[in-house]
């Protein structure tokens, strides 16, 4: 298998239509997982500081996205699907015609959760986190069932749902991109590579192929496989 890597121009917009305004909402401040890069580890947990914020209410959701067409929920200090209210929101969303963004690792909510999710789910993609194959993914994403997260992608991408798989490139996991490519076209879902910045010195996930290691001093990039 010849695999082809390509720069992603990052866009959190509607591929169709006028430019829109967006936000971006962290809509918990909880989260099952340990991931040792992650700035509420780095920030709080690990220096046993309690995580600020709440999780947002039925209202909070209702008045902040009548200023916005696209809303994604990417948490910075949390994960969305921590959030008991996620499916009342997906439903305002499509309600309001809103381009709606999720992005999770978490796999602790059951499966019939989940449908429930997609089911309500309107315009928009869901963005997966799973660094590696799903057997392997939770040696960064320690508490994650990565082999239950990607049947549940696989569940949301055959309602329809656009999904990208999101795979951070680690040491683990750097010779495993063709297989997870293939595992990507099997269920109809983007592969998309992230070249991480966070590597601390000697660190023992940083990636021994230098071109998967990123610049320190730009953000993140990101590559589609193919």
């Amino acid at each position: 298998m010849s695999l082809k890597i390509r720069k992603k121009v990052w866009r959190d917009k509607p591929r169709v239509g006028p430019e829109t305004n967006n936000i971006n909402l962290d809509i918990s401040h909880r989260c099952t997982l340990l991931c040792s890069a992650c700035g509420r580890q780095r920030d709080y947990l690990d220096k046993g500081l309690k995580v600020p914020g709440h999780d947002m209410t039925i209202e909070e959701f209702h008045k902040i996205t009548d200023f916005f067409s696209t809303v994604t929920c990417c948490g910075q200090r949390s994960d969305p699907v921590m959030n008991n209210n996620l499916p009342q929101f997906i439903s305002i969303a499509k309600s309001k015609d809103l381009y709606l963004q999720i992005n999770t690792a978490v796999s602790h909510r059951p499966e019939k959760w989940f449908r429930d999710c997609f089911d309500r789910f309107g315009r928009g993609r869901w963005t997966f986190g799973i660094d590696g194959l799903p057997k392997d993914s939770h040696k960064y994403r320690i508490n994650q069932d990565g082999e239950k997260l990607y049947k549940i992608m696989s569940i949301a991408s055959s309602m329809g749902i656009e999904c990208v798989w999101q795979y951070i490139v680690f040491r683990y996991n750097e010779n495993d991109i063709e297989e997870a490519t293939r595992m990507s076209k099997d269920i109809n879902v983007r592969l998309e590579l992230q070249i991480s910045n966070r590597f601390l010195e000697n660190d023992p996930l940083r990636p021994l192929n230098p071109k998967y290691n990123g610049d320190k001093n730009s953000e993140d990039q990101r590559y589609i496989a193919s």
